[in-house]
C-alpha cells in the first residue's frame, strides 16, 4: 500500500461540473498502521469551512480492501479498493446510494497524488490532490552544523 504511516499533508482543488475554476482543498492527515489495516484521521479545509473525516483500511479475504469513512458532515461511507498495485483504485457509497465517490491513488515525484470523483444527487464533482508525507526533525544536543545559518 502507498500510503505510509506518519503525518500527511495535501493541497488540490475540488471542481464542480460546468464550472472552469476550482476551490483550493487543503488536508492534514495522520496515518496509523496495524495489524488490522490503516486508519487515517484527516482534517479537510474547502473555503474555509474545515470538516473532520476518519478512515478505515483493512484487507479482506479475496484480495481487495474495505474502507469505511465516517464524518461529521455526511453520511458515511463504505467501499471497496484494490490498493496493492497501481493503479490504486476505490469506489465508495453513501447507505442509501444517492452520493458515490471514486479514487485512484498513484505515486509521483513528490509524494502521492489522489484524483476521484464524487456524484450527490445530480451534482458532479471532480477533486485531485498531491500528498507529501511530513519528516519529523531528529534534533540532538550532540550535532554541529560546519556551515553558517542564515
Amino acid at each position: 500500500m502507498l500510503l505510509s504511516a506518519g503525518h500527511w499533508s495535501g493541497k488540490g482543488s475540488l471542481l464542480l461540473e460546468g464550472r472552469s475554476l476550482g476551490e483550493e482543498l487543503l488536508a492534514d492527515a495522520d496515518v496509523e498502521v496495524d495489524e488490522g489495516g490503516v486508519s487515517v484521521r484527516v482534517t479537510l479545509t474547502l473555503a474555509d469551512n474545515t470538516r473532520q473525516l476518519i478512515i478505515r483500511v483493512a484487507g479482506n479475504e479475496v484480495g481487495t480492501y474495505v474502507v469505511n469513512v465516517r464524518s461529521e458532515f455526511a453520511a458515511s461511507l463504505i467501499g471497496t479498493a484494490k490498493l496493492d498495485s497501481e493503479p490504486n483504485l476505490g469506489l465508495l457509497w453513501n447507505e442509501n446510494g444517492t452520493l458515490h465517490l471514486t479514487f485512484t491513488l498513484f505515486s509521483h515525484s513528490a509524494g502521492l497524488g489522489c484524483r476521484g470523483f464524487l456524484r450527490e444527487g445530480d451534482a458532479t464533482y471532480t477533486w485531485e490532490m498531491a500528498l507529501v508525507q511530513k519528516r519529523q526533525l531528529m534534533k540532538g544536543d550532540n550535532v554541529v552544523s560546519l556551515r553558517p545559518r542564515r
